[in-house]
């Protein structure tokens, strides 16, 4: 059991805190929000520490009043989020579609003025929300993220104005990091999620520019799981913890969907990379190395689970056959090491993410790893291992193996506290 932040025994008078004495003037506490399943432990440590005459009730209803419930995901959350990304769509469209009765010009500074009243409105409403206390609200987050969103219309008009192609990689980039700068100034989630996609899509796009094929995607998707990893546990180093958690989440998403493309068994282009894909493996890299010699254990275990990932991407994409495994019934003997390779390989990968979200205390990451693994095990059943077994028994033998995995985890837990319970008798 924690205890509570108390006043030493041997405080001085006038400490905030010891009954009848002065203190300083009262202040407005800082209202927190909490999820339910947090309140709910506070309330039973409240009333475990009242028993144990550590709080006195006064105290007790102090602190509980400083948090408010707040769930992570609610129905406004989402409509709010869902609506800011269609009208955000809405505005690229429009710009995509020429508005052909108004002049280049008009239509960039009209693109503008929408964009800077999205600004605006967000932070009037950002302003009003910290003045009220209302952190619970979710319509900041989404003026944010349309905001973010229309930026991008912004940067289509001007190129479309200065007559650059519409799909060049370079534009997306641009909007990416655009979001992610006015996600730091602002310190906002939401754009900052907009702004880490946009620019994940941007460096797999200008390495698909280059050459396309299996390993030229899976690789470039792999190396932006590792960056955007890394960049998550060095934002844990600094304490921005709600920035970590969009890193290292997409992240994870980046490195299983990059791990799946790779074990698809198709004979899908060459194995041949390109100056972007170089560049930004050496820049995953040096983040990787920076992330590992500063985080604690447990980030240099997701920095490591993440270069796994890239290093099985790799062999995975590299190991190719003539023709699509799918073509033919009669397996040889390479494909058929190759499909139990990659199930392997996912199933030690997925399984240490779901291991990882329980570490982290987050079921996100637990839930995306399941869902992950589920639709590879399926994905490969019907794929290749449909002439050799059912997919049933597929999903037995992997169910199997992951019993015993935790059962070997768990037992291992046992040993380590019971040993750690003699070290300290």
């Amino acid at each position: 059991m924690t205890a509570p932040p108390t006043i030493p025994p041997n405080a001085p008078a006038g400490s905030p805190g010891q009954p009848g004495q002065p203190g300083p003037t009262p202040h407005t506490p800082v209202v927190v929000t909490a999820t339910p399943g947090q309140l709910h432990w506070l309330e039973g440590q409240l009333a475990h520490w009242q028993s144990e005459g550590l709080v006195d009730p006064v105290a007790a209803s102090a602190i509980r009043n400083r948090y408010v419930a707040s769930r992570r995901f609610t129905l406004s959350h989402i409509v709010l989020t869902l609506g800011a990304c269609f009208v955000g769509l809405g505005l690229i469209w429009l710009v995509a579609s020429n508005l052909d009765q108004m002049s280049p010009l008009v239509r960039f500074l009209l693109m503008v003025a929408i964009w800077l009243g999205l600004i605006g409105t967000a932070e009037v409403l950002a302003a009003r929300r910290e003045r009220e206390g209302d952190t619970a609200s979710p319509v900041v987050g989404a003026v944010r993220l349309l905001a973010a969103g229309a930026f991008g219309a912004v940067v289509f008009q001007a190129a479309q104005s200065l007559q650059v192609p519409a799909f060049e990689p370079i534009l997306v980039g641009v909007w990416g990091l655009g979001a992610v700068l006015w996600a730091y100034a602002v310190r906002g989630v939401a754009p900052l999620v907009l702004g880490i996609g946009l620019i994940a899509f941007w460096f797999v796009w200008q390495v698909m520019s280059a050459g396309e094929g299996a390993f030229a995607v899976s690789t470039a998707l792999a190396a932006a799981a590792l960056a955007g990893v890394s960049v998550g546990v060095v934002h844990s180093m600094v304490g921005w913890r709600d920035f970590a958690l969009p890193w290292r989440e997409i992240g994870a998403a980046l490195g299983l969907v990059a791990l799946f493309i790779a074990a698809l068994p198709f004979a899908w282009g060459e194995a041949a990379g390109s100056i972007a894909l170089w560049l930004g493996l050496a820049v995953a890299g040096g983040l990787a190395v920076l992330a590992l010699a500063r985080g604690d254990r447990v980030d240099r275990f997701e920095v490591a689970l993440s270069a796994l990932a890239l290093a099985l991407t790799i062999a995975l994409s590299l190991w190719r056959f003539d023709q699509d495994v799918m073509d033919t019934a009669n397996l040889p003997p390479g494909a058929w090491a190759r499909a139990v390779f990659a199930v392997v390989a996912y199933l030690f990968v997925a399984s240490g993410y779901a291991v990882l979200g329980g570490m982290r205390d987050t079921s996100r990451l637990t839930w995306l790893a399941t869902a992950a693994l589920v639709i590879f095990v399926t994905v490969q059943a019907f794929a290749v291992f449909a002439p050799i077994v059912s997919g049933a028994a597929l999903f037995l033998i992997v169910g199997l193996v992951l019993i015993g995995t935790g059962i070997l985890a768990d037992r291992g837990r046992r040993r380590l506290v019971s040993e750690t319970k003699e070290a300290l008798s």
